[in-house]
């Protein structure tokens, strides 16, 4: 039974550890490849690395059955943007959708909420014969031909 079912309850930072925003992520207990996944992507936090006063702004709610029973066998994510809590139901089986760029649209939103920017590039650091390091970062989406 659904009501019945073992479930896996991440904390995360949401982005940069010292920038980002409290998140939470839910999903089945089976499906633990998600969660590890997202760990591996955002960095969990363990028990003793929950901050006092942590107030999840965002939350994943992971539910692949949806798919099948709701979507037409679709892998969805949907974003719900309410007031205090950015919700992402993850209807999908695949971690890349959102765990990653479930995140940036979760900063994204936030972000221009309370008035600051995510950046969504593509970096690389060179150091030139002559000892220069120069940095150099490219904005644009996956995929954007950068």
């Amino acid at each position: 039974m659904v009501e019945n079912q073992d479930l896996i309850v991440t904390p995360f930072i949401a982005g940069k550890r010292d920038m980002g925003v409290d998140a939470l992520v839910v999903a089945p207990a089976n499906t633990a490849f998600f969660a590890f996944g997202l760990s591996n992507l955002q960095g969990s936090l363990s028990p003793n690395e929950i901050h006092d006063g942590f107030h999840p702004k965002a939350v994943i709610y992971v539910a692949p059955p949806f798919r099948v029973t709701h979507f037409k066998g679709q892998q969805l994510v949907v974003h719900n943007r309410r007031r205090n809590v950015h919700e992402l139901f993850a209807y999908n089986l695949y971690p890349g959708p959102s765990a990653k760029k479930g995140v940036y649209g979760i900063l994204l939103n936030i972000g221009e909420k309370e008035g600051w920017v995510t950046a969504h590039c593509s970096t690389v650091q060179v150091i030139t014969p002559y000892d220069n390091t120069i940095t150099i970062m490219h904005e644009g989406a996956s995929g954007g031909e950068k």
